[in-house]
């Protein structure tokens, strides 16, 4: 009995790791593989750095960005930030979120 108190910490600081630290990295890499399938010409989207554009097209593990007319860019899909979606979007899906709170 005194051996299995012993390790009830241990399984609970192995618990507690798992759930604050590797559970929700799956996570986050599960929604950036979903994101980067999405990735379609037409599409605007945000690199990791900030700049905005339009994807143009896809080729293979290649997307081209246009950044400004006639301004296109090459670059992988794992520096694709995040997807814009336009406001008129949001709001007709429900997800708009009130300002100022």
């Amino acid at each position: 009995m005194e051996s299995l108190s012993g390790l009830l910490p241990i399984v609970i600081i192995i618990a507690a790791f798992y759930f604050l630290f590797i559970r929700p990295s799956q996570a986050r890499k599960r929604m950036q593989s979903q994101m980067q399938t999405s990735l379609v010409p037409g599409v605007r989207v945000m690199t990791t750095s900030g700049i905005f554009g339009t994807i143009s097209s896809v080729e293979g593990e290649v997307i081209h960005v246009e950044i400004a007319p006639n301004v296109v860019i090459q670059m992988l899909p794992a520096a694709v930030g995040r997807v814009i979606v336009p406001e008129s979007a949001e709001a007709s899906n429900g997800d708009a979120q009130e300002e100022g709170i």
